[in-house]
């Protein structure tokens, strides 16, 4: 969310990269003062990631994160749920959980004294999938991502709706773009890797 909305001009470039490096600093303090871990859980959707995510006593969606022992569960519970199979996530951490809560007190502060103006174009959640202009708005939204759960699926439906026609995937990989193709066969996503 921080890229775009630097790129619909409600965040100047300097304080977003500031946020970004800011945000990721935070998360990543937070992270290495609890134990846990995210596991992504393929062939699933998202209602029987629930369930397995209950049957494990954790929370989570697609991309699940929690403590080391709920995740090692979800693992361990997942092919009796028939999903294809699960991949461990080289992250450092929980993240979008409260495990790093602490991260987000200093994002608050962060963004209490950054200046996000009124977007040209609303910008949509992964928190709520809704489409938000008002900078006070966003600067919650932005802190909340942090520990809430990424509605990624939901977002980019709420995109198709609204009527996005293109979109890039970043970074090295195609993921998003493979995840994006089942969702809407007509998508044209390209990816631009480094």
């Amino acid at each position: 969310m921080l890229c775009a909305d630097q790129e619909i001009s409600s965040l100047d470039f300097e304080d977003g990269l500031k946020l970004v490096i800011l945000r990721g600093e935070a998360m990543q303090d937070a992270a290495d003062a609890a134990k846990g871990a995210m596991v992504s859980v393929i062939g699933l959707d998202s209602e029987k990631v629930q369930l397995l995510c209950d049957a494990a006593n954790e929370e989570g969606n697609y991309a699940v994160s929690g403590g080391v022992k709920g995740v090692e569960a979800v693992e361990a519970k997942a092919k009796s749920f028939k999903a294809r199979m699960t991949v461990r996530l080289a992250v450092a951490g929980a993240f979008h959980t409260h495990f790093v809560e602490p991260a987000v007190s200093r994002l608050e502060i962060a963004l209490a004294t950054t200046e996000i103006r009124t977007p040209r174009i609303p910008v949509i959640s992964n928190v709520d999938a809704q489409a938000h202009a008002d900078p006070d708005t966003i600067k919650k939204i932005l802190a909340q991502q942090v520990t809430s759960s990424v509605l990624w699926e939901t977002t980019v439906k709420t995109l198709l709706t609204k009527g996005l026609k293109k979109s890039y995937e970043l970074g090295p990989g195609k993921v998003i773009a493979g995840i994006f193709k089942r969702m809407d066969k007509t998508a044209d996503l390209e990816n631009v890797s480094a």
